[in-house]
């Protein structure tokens, strides 16, 4: 019969499993839940970009698309909520979890306020600039629980694949915002300075992002994504921007063009969007995958387990006899020692996917403090961050680190 100690040590081996368990039964439920937000941010998107055109060509493009748009967007709201009221969070409290309940409350409050936008743009009471602002914040938020589930991930491939997903969804974002904002250049007939700048910027970002999705995608997301870049729709995009660089203030452009403009971009995103679903399935696959690997683990484990104990009773019951391991101490040291190297190598391949958050946490961080101390928008300390770390010859992150030590320093 094993010792009390080794009965213990059994029952916290076998907790350690159970554990394991049940937070990758909360993961599975996280991807869920960024399945869901997928398909909210692609109709959000689309309905900024019909509701920018719409606003900037006073009523006369996309009225009856921006309804539909509308339509469809309140049914992946409905699906959101219905999910969201199933999961009941009182049964999925854990203190990893804490940023992401506290992003989806954020992101509650702020979809209540929609019907209200969508009134103001209906009575042409807002500007396109405006419109998009508040659409562009929204999707930040959703986007922002996408980040949380990435960064609470303990799985490794779990975690690299939300990582590869979340810059797509980023970088998609980013081309929406681009649509919008081209879609409103487009439609009153020529782009400002600003403008034009602004554009640039999102498409830098862009690449940024889908460089690192390259970087942590599967092979199939690859392929998929090397088609798109050698699509009609995305070539044809890139002469669109080529038009806007050249323009001016006083060069004028046909408003029509606003349609071109909006359905190649809508073109290019689309495509982006059969990208993105396979990846939210393969989040699900991933997790049932993982979760059915732990259950047989911890069978194994307790049959293991379960026959050590049924040693004879006149087997020594501590560790160590006559200077020798027993064979209970001994099994026990060798299960102990496969899960700790189990948890040695988890946390190595997570590494190197939880530095590409951290990293994006830090740039966000120094946003922020740019933000508050020399009055900016968001957009405006970004390219502050940019242009020094191309003038410093540095890389973006190390920049902003630089940025938080001074203001710390200042501030202490």
């Amino acid at each position: 019969m094993v010792s009390k100690r080794n009965h213990l040590a059994k029952n916290y081996l076998l907790a350690a499993k159970h554990c394991e368990i049940h937070g990758l039964e909360y993961l599975e439920v996280t991807c869920e839940l960024v399945a869901y937000v997928s398909q909210l941010i692609h109709a959000l998107q689309k309905e900024r970009g019909l509701s920018n055109v719409f606003l900037a060509s006073q009523g006369s493009h996309f009225s009856e698309q921006r309804i539909e748009q509308v339509q469809n967007s309140q049914e992946k709201e409905g699906q959101l909520d219905q999910f969201l009221q199933e999961l009941n969070p009182q049964k999925c409290q854990d203190n990893g979890r804490v940023r992401q309940f506290i992003r989806v409350a954020a992101v509650l409050q702020e979809l209540d306020q929609l019907p209200r936008l969508r009134q103001k743009i209906l009575e042409q009471r807002l500007q396109p600039e405006e419109s998009t602002t508040i659409f562009t914040h929204l999707i930040g938020g959703l986007l922002s629980i996408v980040f949380e589930a990435a960064d609470a991930s303990a799985d490794p491939e779990i975690t690299r694949h939300l990582v590869a997903m979340f810059n797509f969804m980023q970088g998609k974002e980013l081309a929406g915002q681009e649509r919008a904002w081209g879609a409103n250049g487009f439609a009153t007939g020529h782009f400002t300075e600003e403008n034009q700048q602004r554009l640039c910027h999102l498409v830098e970002r862009q690449e940024k992002c889908f460089e690192l999705f390259e970087q942590f995608a599967d092979q199939h997301s690859l392929q998929a994504w090397q088609q798109l870049l050698e699509a009609a729709a995305h070539k044809e995009l890139l002469r669109l921007r080529q038009v806007v660089k050249k323009s001016g203030k006083d060069e004028g452009i046909p408003s029509s063009f606003s349609e071109v403009w909006y359905d190649v971009a809508t073109g290019r995103i689309d495509a982006m969007k059969i990208i993105e679903d396979p990846l939210a399935a393969t989040l699900k696959k991933l997790s049932e995958r993982r979760i059915q690997r732990a259950r047989i683990d911890l069978k194994n484990h307790q049959e293991l387990l379960d026959q050590l104990a049924q040693e004879p009773t006149d087997a020594p019951s501590s560790l160590w006899v006559e200077g020798q391991m027993s064979g209970v101490g001994r099994s026990l040291c060798e299960l102990v020692q496969t899960q700790a190297q189990h948890l040695q190598q988890v946390q190595d391949q997570l590494q190197e996917a939880r530095q590409a958050l951290e990293e994006r946490k830090l740039v966000e961080r120094a946003k922020g403090l740019l933000m508050q101390h020399r009055r900016v928008t968001e957009e405006q300390a970004y390219r502050q961050l940019r242009k020094a770390a191309m003038e410093q010859n540095r890389r973006l992150v190390e920049v902003a680190e630089r940025v938080i030590t001074t203001v710390e320093l200042l501030q202490g």
